[in-house]
């Protein structure tokens, strides 16, 4: 259905600003027309620019699916696509501009320009039936002005102050973005309950921290980790604690060691004893140049944090398959910092008959002169004609000794 939805708009010769699995935000103004964007295939004044369809066009889109209507045109008539009522005044009902500032899948913001071009985020019981700021990727972090409080009017701040640096307009800096970033995760397995062992010794056990208790999880700064620690073997999580005030003078607990440190939000490195952690502010200035990975920009070039304008489908070119379980879900946690590395989440099931060495490493070696891989491997010819016709595979670090070899014929052999 999106993919019709696509079709449609690109036969009017339009484009979009972003879309999910069953909507779409299609570029569109009052009467249409060119809107200025970097890698437009259209012109406005010399600049590039994309076509903007009307809202009669848009309109019309919508009418053509009608046809597509599954169910009972007596009981829901019409068709299966609607405008969304984001498009019109909560009081009068009449069609408005809407304006969209996106960064990435799921990134987004909505919002009107006032008289003097200023924006205005689409806020619930002010101009619009709900807010309409995403907190994808910021979502795992605590209200930063009352830990306690489930409002999450902060990100539209920080969503607002975004769009008036995009358009040029004077900004200033929110009173919390200095505050240590943290979040609040559920004490839900072992390895969470492990490296409390000491802070629950000797407690009786309704102090004690256990299982679905609340911890606190702040993230370290780039290089500022404590001397010594392993990056991605590294996570300071804390008792819960609703003040905001003590989140520097209390202990964290590296969730892999058990090690107690205190943290700071100055500095660019950490101490023996001390982590830099991130602020607020650290993370909305990640969150504000976030790449889009999925897409290529004009030239077809894999997106980059500065990326601007239009963007592309990438073409993915598919190497090999891995098979690996559901522990992939835990993939946003590794994208909020939650998880440092994709490899501690993966449970992968080998196919020796289908992986790398069987469809890509053995086939290189068969093309390597047996003489050559007998000197630089080191392996008896009996060994390597055995590998090469698939009949035994090696200890894995001999493997590791092949693989570099092809690897370095093959760097060779390019141009």
């Amino acid at each position: 259905m999106l993919a019709l939805l696509e079709n449609s708009v690109s036969e009017w010769g339009g484009t979009y600003a972003m879309e999910d699995t069953d909507s779409m935000a299609i570029v569109a103004t009052e009467r249409g027309g060119a809107v200025l964007c970097p890698g437009g295939s259209h012109e406005n004044d010399d600049e590039a620019a994309i076509k903007a369809l009307s809202w009669k066009q848009v309109e019309n889109i919508t009418t053509r699916f009608a046809a597509l209507n599954p169910y009972d045109r007596k009981a829901i008539s019409g068709s299966i696509l609607k405008i969304e009522s984001d498009n019109f005044d909560p009081k009068t009902r009449k069609q408005r501009q809407l304006y969209c500032w996106a960064i990435s899948a799921k990134r987004y913001a909505l919002f009107l320009k006032d008289s003097s071009g200023n924006p205005e985020l689409l806020r619930r019981d002010a101009n619009n039936d709900a807010d309409r700021w995403s907190e994808h990727g910021l979502g795992h972090l605590l209200n930063p002005t009352d830990p306690e409080s489930e409002d999450r009017k902060w990100v539209g701040q920080a969503w607002l102050k975004m769009i008036r640096k995009a358009l040029n307009i004077p900004t200033q800096d929110l009173e919390f973005e200095n505050r240590p970033a943290v979040g609040r995760v559920t004490v839900s397995s072992p390895a969470v309950t492990r490296p409390l062992a000491n802070l629950n010794d000797g407690k009786p056990y309704p102090e004690q921290i256990k299982p679905f208790n609340f911890l606190l999880t702040c993230h370290v700064k780039a290089f500022g980790h404590p001397k010594g620690a392993d990056p991605e073997h590294f996570h300071l999580v804390a008792p819960y604690e609703n003040k905001s005030t003590q989140w520097l003078k209390m202990g964290w607990i590296d969730q892999y060691t058990g090690k107690t440190y205190r943290i700071t939000t100055t500095g660019n490195n950490g101490t023996r004893q001390t982590a830099r952690v991130k602020t607020y502010g650290d993370v909305l200035r990640e969150y504000e140049f976030h790449p889009e990975s999925k897409c290529a920009d004009a030239a077809g070039n894999a997106c980059e944090k500065q990326t601007i304008g239009l963007l592309q489908r990438r073409h993915i070119r598919v190497d090999h398959v891995r098979y690996i379980g559901k522990e992939s879900n835990q993939l946003e946690a590794v994208d909020a910092g939650l998880v440092h590395s994709e490899k501690t989440i993966y449970t992968e099931y080998v196919d020796k008959s289908c992986d790398e060495w069987t469809l890509n490493i053995v086939p290189a070696l068969k093309l390597i002169p047996l003489v050559v891989l007998i000197r630089q491997s080191g392996l008896s010819k009996r060994a390597l004609l055995d590998i090469r016709a698939g009949r035994s595979r090696p200890h894995p670090r001999k493997q590791e000794r092949l693989i570099a070899i092809v690897k370095t014929k093959s760097m060779a052999a390019l141009p």
